[in-house]
């Protein structure tokens, strides 16, 4: 019969779980006190076979302690309130309705994210109906060359993989530039 110290109890009990169901453990207490635990029952002694799928009391500590705020403690509430809060992006520049002057027809698309851009993400501009390439953790786009004349813009934001998690509202800008061909061009005279 073997005998196991109380203060090697847990490392027992824990190599106990690992085994085969069939292991059984007991326990006794001896005259001065003390909680003996066992693989056999000993003869002549009342010993109680522990079930090993519930964790004993150990000592006079409560095996759990009941709180009210318990979510607000884990930091689940703040999460929870995180999800919830929707993330936006704002096209801030071209502003919706104006018309820009820039010969060279380069344009930089300026967003804005609220409440707080995420810490890792892509923005994609949609530039009459056609995705331009992505850009990493900016918020500034810029677009060379492009014709004159009516233009619609959008942004998109995404994750890292690939989800899209806000778009702005669909924006109308202008753009004049000069043509390079400023030769007047013939007219019929009226006969």
């Amino acid at each position: 019969m073997k005998t196991v110290h109380p203060t090697w109890m847990l490392g027992l009990l824990l190599m106990m779980s690992c085994t085969a169901q069939a292991a059984r453990v007991y326990s006794w207490t001896d005259a001065n006190g003390v909680t003996h635990y066992t693989d056999a029952p000993p003869p002549g002694k009342n010993a109680k076979e522990i079930d090993l799928r519930v964790s004993p009391l150990i000592g006079t500590t409560p095996h759990s302690v009941q709180v009210d705020n318990f979510n607000s403690l884990t930091g689940v509430d703040a999460r929870k309130a995180q999800e919830a809060t929707q993330v936006t992006i704002e096209l801030l520049s071209p502003e919706p309705g104006s018309t820009l002057r820039d010969n060279t027809g380069n344009i930089v698309f300026q967003g804005q994210i609220h409440p707080q851009a995420p810490v890792q993400f892509d923005v994609r501009l949609i530039l009459d109906g056609k995705a331009a390439p992505l850009v990493h953790n900016s918020l500034a786009i810029r677009v060379e060359n492009l014709d004159r004349g009516a233009h619609e813009a959008q942004l998109e934001l995404l994750a890292k993989d690939g989800t899209i998690l806000a778009k702005s509202k669909l924006a109308t800008f202008y753009l004049h530039r000069t043509t390079v061909d400023q030769a007047p061009k013939a007219t019929p005279k009226a006969n």
